[in-house]
């Protein structure tokens, strides 16, 4: 229900009510005026509303418990309604316009800077018979008495039961998702972990190619581009070195460091402690040697040479 509603049945019930900050409005001659009813809305004779001005005029606390009891509200929010209806209005009045309170009349700032009241030539006001409002607050207590419950003056919901199974759902659904997301954080972690260890595994596990002793007629198909070593007249097993690698020594100690940490049986020579060679000894047969050399320089991505004892 609309404040302005109420103003003018408070004003009807208790024939005076004060406005904060703007005055007093007083219901006189009412009974010596005949007025007629009109479906439920009393129509008030012109003149009956007399007004006092007074912006020092202070609270009624009988106006702001009519608004409680007919709104449902508690006192509090009761009064915090009405002064947001009257600062409205005040906030109209200040840059000269009307500020109109439907059942009673027209609030009006005079050149003196005081507020004049023009009560209309048939002031309506709506009421609502007792019955249906006892009916209805009674409905409303006990709606509050089993949905609400009360601490130091303001209403808190209660609890019910679809409120908690609606927080049961809710906590439900959050495990739920922090355990799809833990799984989830879980599988692949593994998965890198396993990832990790396969690539371990086969860095350890890479081993040169190591030429098997071929038949003699083999060494022909190693390629155009195989160095044809001479054999002496015994083709028996020979040990020879295949140069891996010729570099500087930093850059040989490294990568000798480096591939003896990944299982590669390899040795480090130098005759001027400059130039270093990077070796591994093979041991087979000369006519293999081609193929020895082009197989470690696949392997390595370096052009491997020979070299003889």
């Amino acid at each position: 229900m609309k404040i302005a509603h109420l103003l003018g049945q408070y004003l009807l019930q208790n024939k005076k009510m004060q406005l904060q900050g703007i005055g007093e409005f007083v219901l006189d001659n009412f009974y010596e005026n005949p007025f007629e009813n009109e479906k439920g809305k009393i129509r008030l004779p012109g003149n009956t509303i007399q007004f006092s001005p007074d912006k020092k005029t202070p609270e009624d606390g009988g106006l702001i418990d009519f608004i409680a009891q007919h709104t449902g509200k508690i006192r509090p929010l009761a009064s915090s309604d009405l002064e947001d209806f009257l600062n409205i209005g005040k906030q109209l009045l200040n840059v000269s316009k009307q500020f109109y309170i439907e059942g009673l009349g027209t609030l009006i700032l005079n050149d003196s800077n005081d507020y004049d009241f023009i009560q209309g030539n048939e002031v309506i006001v709506a009421t609502v018979p007792e019955e249906y409002n006892s009916k209805k607050r009674a409905a409303k207590r006990e709606e509050r008495s089993d949905d609400m419950s009360f601490g130091n003056g303001y209403p808190q919901p209660g609890k019910t039961s679809e409120n908690t199974l609606r927080k049961l759902l809710v906590l439900f659904a959050m495990v739920l998702g922090l355990a799809i997301i833990g799984w989830i954080v879980y599988y692949f972690f593994q998965q890198w972990q396993a990832g990790k260890t396969r690539q371990g595994n086969t860095l350890e596990n890479i081993q040169p190619v190591l030429p098997s002793p071929p038949a003699a007629q083999d060494f022909a198909a190693t390629g155009a581009d195989s160095t044809v070593i001479s054999l002496p007249a015994n083709n028996g097993n020979t040990s020879y070195k295949v140069i891996i690698e010729t570099s500087r020594r930093m850059r040989a100690l490294s990568r000798h460091e480096e591939l003896l940490k990944m299982g590669y049986d390899v040795k480090l020579s130098t005759e001027d402690s400059v130039s270093f060679k990077l070796y591994t000894l093979i041991t087979g047969p000369l006519s293999d040697t081609g193929r020895s050399r082009d197989s470690i320089t696949r392997f390595f991505g370096r052009k491997a040479r020979i070299e003889l004892k």
